[in-house]
C-alpha cells in the first residue's frame, strides 16, 4: 500500500530527470569571455567584479550579458542622480549648487540614454548602441564641471567603471557578430 502513495512520486521524479537529460544547460558566458570583455575597460578586475555582482551573470548568454550590464549601469546611474539630487538639495553656496544642479540634469539625459540602450540591446540591434559612450562623456561634463574637491570622485569612478563595463561588453558582442 505505502508503494502506491510513492508510485507517482517516483514516476514524476523520473520523467524530470529524463527530460533534463535533454535540455542543454546554459552555464552562460565563460570566465575567459568576461576576461576578453574587461580587458577593454580601465580595470579589469572591477569590470569583472561588476558583472558578477548580478546573480544573472553566471547563467547569461552575450545578449542576457548586454542586459545585465546596461541594467547595471542604470542603477548605478540612478544611484548617483539621487546623491547629486541631495547635494543640490543640501548646497548652500549657489555656485556649487548651480553645478549640481547642471550634473542633475545631465545624469537626467544619461539615464534617457540608457533607457534608449537598453530598449536597442532587447532588441538585439548592438551595433547601433551608442548611447554607453555618449553615457560616458556626460559622466565626465559633469565632473569637469565641479571643483577639484567635490565629494563626488568616488561615484563618478564608478560610474565611469560601469559604463565602459557596459561598453565592452557590446563592443564585444558585435565583435563576435551577434
Amino acid at each position: 500500500m505505502e508503494m502506491e502513495l510513492y508510485l507517482p512520486f517516483v514516476l514524476s521524479a523520473a520523467f524530470l530527470m529524463g527530460i533534463s537529460l535533454f535540455i542543454s544547460p546554459n552555464s552562460g558566458v565563460t570566465q575567459e569571455t568576461l576576461a576578453s570583455i574587461c580587458s577593454q575597460t580601465q580595470n579589469q578586475e572591477i569590470c569583472e567584479s561588476i558583472l558578477e555582482s548580478d546573480p544573472g551573470t553566471a547563467s547569461a548568454d552575450l545578449p542576457a550579458l548586454s542586459l545585465i550590464s546596461i541594467n547595471l549601469t542604470m542603477r548605478q546611474g540612478s544611484s548617483n542622480l539621487d546623491t547629486l539630487t541631495k547635494f543640490v538639495d543640501n548646497s548652500t553656496e549657489p555656485a556649487l549648487k548651480k553645478s549640481f544642479r547642471n550634473c542633475v540634469n545631465l545624469y537626467s539625459s544619461i539615464m534617457e540614454s540608457l533607457k534608449t540602450a537598453y530598449q536597442l540591446s532587447e532588441a538585439g540591434e548592438y551595433r547601433k548602441i551608442s548611447q554607453l559612450g555618449e553615457s560616458l562623456s556626460l559622466v565626465y561634463k559633469c565632473e569637469n564641471g565641479l571643483p577639484v574637491n567635490s565629494p563626488t570622485g568616488g561615484i563618478t569612478e564608478d560610474m565611469i567603471i560601469t559604463c565602459e563595463t557596459s561598453a565592452s561588453v557590446n563592443q564585444y558582442i558585435v565583435g563576435v557578430g551577434h
